[in-house]
């Protein structure tokens, strides 16, 4: 299963600005695991794993807790976070050490989280990332 979705976020998903388009569309009927709308994705960089999504991950009390981390009001942002292994949605603690930061838009996103000194704008076309999950 990693494999297929590694391809068809290879297939469909070669550069930054088809990153953008796909994780700024909205459907809420979408039906496939990758029909080009993008609301979360896994990938590994540098041997580590990260989640990236426009999904509140946490309960109420731990995001209130990781938006006071990042000094940032109790609304919507997109998350990203480290994972402690490559888990594809399994059972890992949310809790606010994991975040690395949380974003208002795509563009605040790709510019401001930093990984290893790099921007996710150039961390996400780079040869070095791998997706391992988009949903």
């Amino acid at each position: 299963m990693v494999a297929e979705l590694k391809e068809m976020a290879n297939a469909n998903f070669n550069n930054i600005d088809e990153f953008i388009d796909g994780f700024t569309k909205t459907d809420a009927y979408a039906v496939s695991l990758y029909d080009g709308i993008i609301w979360g994705m896994e990938f590994t960089y540098h041997g580590k794993f990260y989640r990236v999504t426009r999904d509140q991950s946490a309960d109420d009390e731990t995001y209130a807790l990781i938006c006071k981390k990042f000094h940032k009001p109790v609304k919507h942002y997109i998350e990203v976070y480290r994972l402690p292994c490559e888990n594809h949605g399994g059972d890992y603690e949310l809790t606010p050490d994991i975040y690395l930061g949380l974003y208002d838009d795509v563009n605040d996103l790709l510019d401001h989280c930093i990984i290893d000194g790099k921007t996710l704008r150039e961390i996400i076309p780079s040869e070095e990332t791998r997706i391992t999950s988009l949903d």
